[in-house]
Order: structure tokens, then sequence, then C-alpha cells
């Protein structure tokens, strides 16, 4: 009785966690300075120059919603995020529960 008791509890458990799965994402890689406006210059060295004086990357999706990247110091990551800053991408990866930042797992040219 005992057993099956646990084993119920168990999969009671594992049915009420949400499952968080990886999604793509567009948007564009800038840096947490400028968000989604670089005042007129090039996104590409304007992302660059700030990351260069310590501003972190970020993703901006929309105007309203810019991501924080929780693994930008990952070597992989970080390569890819040099790659394609001030540029449109698609990334995957897990957003945050609170929908403030994203794990990403992969990044690609966006369109």
């Amino acid at each position: 009785m005992k057993r099956v008791f646990g084993v119920l509890l168990l999969a009671a458990v594992a049915l009420a966690m949400p499952v968080v799965a990886a999604e793509k994402i567009k948007g564009s890689v800038s840096d947490k300075m400028c968000g989604a406006d670089h005042h007129g210059q090039d996104p590409v060295a304007c992302t660059l120059s700030c990351v260069k004086a310590g501003s972190p990357f970020i993703l901006v999706v929309s105007k309203d919603k810019i991501l924080d990247i929780e693994n930008q110091k990952d070597a992989k990551i970080k390569a890819e995020l040099e790659k394609y800053a001030g540029k449109p991408v698609t990334v995957n990866g897990t957003v945050s529960k609170d929908g403030k930042s994203v794990n990403i797992a992969s990044i690609e040219a966006g369109s």
C-alpha cells in the first residue's frame, strides 16, 4: 500500500511540474546600454563597442521586450553573439519563468 501511494504521489508531482521546452525566438542581438535604439549609429559597431566597454549582450525581441542572456559568458555562445552583434537572429533557447531572460542553446541568422 505504501509503495502504491508513493508511486501515485511521485506521478502527481511530475504532472504538476511545468515542462520547460526550448523555443525559437526571433529578435536581434544588442547590448544592455543601447537596448533597441542605437541612436542612429551602425548597430553592429555600436553593439560591439558597448560590449567591449562592459555592457552585456541582450536579445531584443521587440521594442518593448528585451531579454537578458543568461549564458553569454559561455565561450561558444559568446562567439555567436559577437558574430551576430547588431543583426537579426533566431535563437533556440529557454526563456526564464519570469520572462526576463533566455538561456541560449543556439543562434542562427534571422531575416
